[in-house]
């Protein structure tokens, strides 16, 4: 047996590991009848009206709130459930203008129990250690932290000498790909009934909805293989659609850039050329 031939036993070994965890979280989270139990959609209601108890339909829901909540766990059990609308509004963030499509109070409980019951127990052991938004116990401060230890650690080790990599996307919840979407599906959640479930609440236009629980989740996912790109190779933070990396040379970073436009591409992710650059390590940067 040759180094090649022991190499894909390894993988193979590994392979099949992963693939037993996954039946065994499956098992576990990836059942609706598991996720829709009173108790825990009890405590994601209390969670929707956080902050927004001077809303009629949050005074309404919540003073029909044991009614609400049985009634949406026996649709979603029975399939009886009927995805309601959006109610679309503009914001503008830092001079930019983001439309946010958000659903009303009912859906958006529907879509914190698939969100948090679900599909983050079955995401979240696959994602890299960079990888902060949206995700229980980071988010926007632990990224920037992570950038000065991977900087101060690269400094220690190598000095001033490299190149940062900043990588934005564009559009990148309108130009989500469904089919990509359903793939991931298919890969990481094996019961369908939940996977008609999500797809029927995350599928509402074009690409991916600002503004929903379960979106933001999907859009982790959805680059998650970007980030193994990367991570394998050299150190990573992401957060959402901006990415930060750091190479030893320019021809590693023009390698690396090379080889995330032709995955990003298959996986229907749109690279901002404009905002996508390559800086000497000597120099300042904007990440975030």
């Amino acid at each position: 047996m040759n180094s090649r031939e022991r190499k894909e036993l390894r993988y193979q070994r590994r392979k099949k590991r992963r693939e037993e965890k996954n039946i065994i979280r499956n098992n576990k989270y990836g059942s609706i009848d598991e996720a829709f139990c009173f108790h825990k959609v009890m405590y994601y209601a209390d969670k929707c009206c956080k902050g927004v108890g001077f809303k009629k339909s949050t005074q309404m829901f919540k003073l029909h709130m044991f009614t609400n909540i049985a009634t949406t766990c026996y649709n979603i059990k029975t399939n009886n459930y009927k995805v309601g609308a959006t109610y679309a509004f503009t914001i503008h963030e830092r001079g930019k203008v983001r439309n946010i499509n958000a659903p009303h109070i009912k859906d958006r409980l529907v879509h914190k129990v698939l969100a948090n019951e679900i599909l983050t127990k079955l995401y979240y052991p696959h994602f890299v250690y960079g990888n902060g938004a949206s995700v229980k116990g980071k988010g926007f401060h632990f990224s920037l932290d992570y950038v000065k230890k991977i900087l101060y650690s690269w400094y220690l080790k190598n000095g001033l000498n490299g190149y940062v990599i900043i990588v934005d996307y564009s559009k990148y919840f309108p130009s989500c790909r469904h089919d990509i979407i359903r793939s991931i599906h298919s890969k990481y959640v094996y019961d369908l009934y939940t996977v008609k479930v999500l797809e029927d609440y995350l599928f509402m236009g074009d690409g991916l909805l600002l503004g929903v629980e379960l979106a933001q989740q999907e859009a982790l996912m959805l680059a998650n293989e970007l980030d193994h790109l990367v991570n394998n190779k050299w150190p990573l933070v992401r957060f959402m659609d901006d990415s930060f990396v750091i190479v030893k040379t320019k021809e590693d970073g023009f390698k690396l850039l090379e080889e995330y436009k032709m995955l990003a591409s298959k996986l229907g992710i749109q690279i901002n050329v404009k905002k996508t650059r390559m800086i000497p390590l000597r120099e300042s940067f904007v990440f975030l």
